[in-house]
C-alpha cells in the first residue's frame, strides 16, 4: 500500500529508511548479484535522504582522513568524494550472507589489525 504525501512524516521516513538499510541481509539462497542490486537501490534512498554533506562530515572524522590530513588537498578531496562508496562497500560485506563471506571478513580484519587496509572501497570490488 502506498502512502499519500499527506501521510509522510519526514522523521519517520528517515528512521524507516535507516532501519531497512541496516537490517537488509542477503538471503541464504539469494544470488549475490541480486542482493547487490537490492542493496544499491536502498543505498540510493539513503543518499537522497542524507545528501552528500553528511558523508563528507563523516569522512573527515575517520582515522584514514587523519593520516592524510597533512598531505595534499587533492588526496583529501578524493577521500571525501569516495566516502559514500566506501561506506556502501563495508555495508555490503557486513550484510552479505556471513556463512559465505565470513572467511573474507576475518582475513580483512586480521590485515587491518596489522595496519594493512585491504577493505574494498567500492561495492564492485566487495562482491568479486
Amino acid at each position: 500500500m502506498k502512502k499519500s504525501a499527506d501521510a509522510e512524516y519526514d522523521f519517520l521516513d528517515f528512521w524507516e529508511a535507516n532501519q531497512k538499510f541496516s537490517a537488509m541481509k542477503q538471503g541464504t539462497t539469494e544470488d549475490l548479484m541480486h542482493f547487490k542490486e537490492r542493496f544499491l537501490r536502498q543505498a540510493e534512498v539513503l543518499q537522497d535522504l542524507y545528501g552528500v554533506a553528511w558523508f563528507r562530515d563523516f569522512a573527515v572524522k575517520t582515522k584514514v582522513y587523519a593520516a592524510i590530513a597533512n598531505t595534499d588537498t587533492a588526496a583529501q578531496n578524493k577521500f571525501e568524494d569516495d566516502i559514500f562508496e566506501a561506506f556502501l562497500a563495508t555495508g555490503f560485506l557486513c550484510n552479505s550472507d556471513q556463512t559465505r563471506s565470513a572467511p573474507l571478513m576475518l582475513d580483512l580484519q586480521r590485515n587491518y589489525c596489522r595496519e594493512v587496509d585491504y577493505y574494498p572501497k567500492t561495492v564492485s570490488k566487495a562482491w568479486k
